[in-house]
């Protein structure tokens, strides 16, 4: 048991290769080895070792993942796209052991109750989904609706520092503009409200609850594992089939940006009984397709002769468009998280103190909201007719989300160093919008063709709903007392005589500017999934219910990518609970009782 860089020969065949040592990936892996320590399991992860990396280890450093430089993360660029200004966007993944759960945010949040059961896949309701929402976690807060979990591997508490001041502030404003401040706005059915954030971090040690430092390197040191083993560094290039379309193991190579993880050269992995297959949103449908599994015309296009045509892989790609919007903050400078960024305190000197801001992620509250009748009159006669199907009657369903960051989100480069900020993302909750990704070629190292599809739905509603967005988050932002001034970049160029160029009354011809603002505006959330969904095959669905690829034997899926529509939250704890549920799915299978 254990990490490795280079790949032992002993390890060139096991019972089940795992590909991606991800969020997902890492519960999957350390469930199977639980339910049987016998069983021969490899993990091959792309990126590095995250075991005590600071920069993973400690929420306040996470920015520093993605400097140029850094191995823990990819870099995707969309296409250039006419409804977003013709611009493309970017996104960052994970790629280090752990995946996202390592270098993110780790804003702790849910789906609703309801998210599941429109999945419409047996097993994976709501009911179904509980116990394994619970089972993930140790909530440190009230649990009033006992949906929570007390004694599961991941801590979620308030860590060791808090904003308090500016949370105050902004649940304050919230509340004049509405939204009444709850105990929990992570319960799977409460909204219309704000709250209290928790995150992702034990409360002792203020260290972060990543899927690797939680699950996996537990069971690779204590002994009870000894053939659970990980490699790290190794970019898989395909998955390997039989001529029956049984898979039967992994191509794959290192990975040039990982030092010290090989020679760069083509080395195969035979898997006895499973290959799972946990690469994320992006690299999951790209991998399958460069096996030769996906739409056969891309498949023509990319030059990769076809081992299975499955019209689903790499479509229907989704994340939750927002609009983040940063504001001059009347907060002294070294109340807020840029402290920790900006020179006003020395980094060394915090890690060697373990200092209890380096427990803060600069998230303390946050909401989901949905809007009054007179809003969505405003909206549009299209706008009410797909609120009124989706929305009206599941009054536990958001139209969005809204999160406060006691800094800058993002890149803080825009903006003069030194300043005072505080950010509010407001971001789609059920985007109608739908994107894809595609290769471009077999090479593992040339670009993929990412279409993001942000704001391209044909009835504009999720145009519609970021317009409502920006609004709601201004009368939020204007509402507080911590509020010092608007940036101008942050808006759009309202003429001198209205109403919106000094308050938040708005003409019809603001209306426009505002929908032209934010397409030029609005990009990721960091929450990509959907390109291999769960459903049937007629519905270009990749997997059924158990997660099986259809038309392929020992090939299964657990990650983002199988999800079949969006869920009200950041998506760190729904990867948890698909790798929890395709743990339990994958142990049964194997008929190794349960886990």
């Amino acid at each position: 048991m254990g990490v490795y860089s280079e790949l032992p020969d002993t390890l060139r065949e096991v019972d089940i290769v795992i590909v991606g040592g991800g969020t997902a990936g890492c519960v999957v892996s350390s469930r199977l080895s639980d339910a049987d320590p016998n069983l021969s399991i490899l993990v091959v992860e792309a990126g590095p070792n995250n075991e005590n990396v600071p920069e993973s280890i400690y929420l306040g450093l996470y920015r520093a993942n993605f400097a140029p430089e850094s191995p823990n993360f990819q870099i995707w660029q969309s296409v250039e796209e006419d409804q977003l200004a013709g611009r493309g966007v970017s996104i960052l993944t994970g790629s280090m052991l752990g995946g996202g759960s390592s270098v993110n945010a780790a804003i702790y949040a849910r789906a609703q109750h309801d998210d599941f059961n429109g999945w419409k896949a047996k097993g994976w309701s709501g009911d179904d989904m509980v116990p394994f929402l619970k089972k993930i976690e140790t909530y440190y807060g009230e649990d009033a609706l006992d949906t929570h979990g007390h004694d599961g591997p991941i801590k979620v508490s308030d860590g060791r520092y808090r904003g308090v001041e500016i949370e105050r502030d902004f649940l304050s404003a919230m509340a004049q503009a509405g939204y009444p401040t709850v105990e929990d706005v992570h319960d799977l059915y409460t909204v219309n409200a704000g709250a209290h954030s928790r995150r992702y971090v034990s409360p002792q040690e203020g260290r972060r609850q990543d899927a690797a430092h939680t699950y996996l390197h537990p069971r690779l040191q204590d002994g009870k594992h000894p053939n659970l083993n990980v490699l790290v560094g190794a970019q898989v290039t395909r998955v390997l089939f039989d001529t029956n379309k049984k898979a039967t193991g992994i191509e794959f190579k290192s990975n040039p940006r990982v030092p010290g993880s090989g020679d760069g050269q083509v080395s195969s992995i035979t898997a006895r009984r499973l290959v799972v297959v946990s690469a994320g949103t992006f690299d999951t449908p790209t991998l399958l397709e460069r096996s030769g599994v996906g739409d056969r015309e891309i498949l023509d296009r990319a030059g990769v002769p076809v081992t299975h045509e499955l019209p689903g892989v790499g479509h229907g790609f989704q994340d939750h468009q927002s609009g983040s919007y940063v504001y001059n903050s009347k907060l002294p400078v070294n109340d807020t998280w840029e402290s920790i960024y900006n020179g006003a305190r020395n980094l060394t000197e915090l890690v060697v103190s373990n200092d209890k801001i380096l427990s803060w992620n600069g998230c303390d509250a946050a909401g989901k909201l949905r809007p009054t009748e007179s809003d969505i009159d405003r909206l549009g006669p299209q706008f009410r007719k797909i609120w009124t199907d989706d929305y009206q009657r599941n009054e536990s369903k958001p139209l969005a989300g809204i999160i406060l960051i006691n800094g800058i989100l993002g890149d803080p480069s825009p903006y003069p160093a030194g300043g005072s900020y505080f950010t509010l993302c407001a971001y789609t909750a059920y985007p109608q919008s739908r994107g894809s990704v595609h290769i471009t070629s077999p090479n593992i190292g040339d670009p993929v063709e990412w279409k993001s599809g942000y704001l391209s739905d044909p009835d504009d509603f999720d145009a519609k709903t970021q317009v409502w967005a920006y609004k709601k988050q201004r009368e939020v932002a204007r509402n507080m007392a911590l509020f010092d001034n608007e940036i101008s970049s942050e808006n759009p160029a309202f003429a001198a005589g209205s109403p919106a160029a000094s308050g938040v009354e708005y003409s019809a011809e603001d209306d426009v500017l505002i929908e032209e603002f934010v397409r030029t505006k609005v990009g990721t959330t960091w929450h990509p999934l959907g390109t291999c969904k769960m459903a049937p095959l007629e519905e270009d669905g990749v997997v059924d219910e158990s997660l099986k690829v259809h038309g392929l034997a020992n090939l299964r899926i657990a990650d983002l990518s199988i999800a079949p529509a969006n869920v009200a939250a950041n998506t760190m704890n729904t990867a948890l609970v698909i790798g929890e549920k395709a743990a339990d799915i994958f142990i049964r299978e194997l008929g190794l009782g349960s886990c």
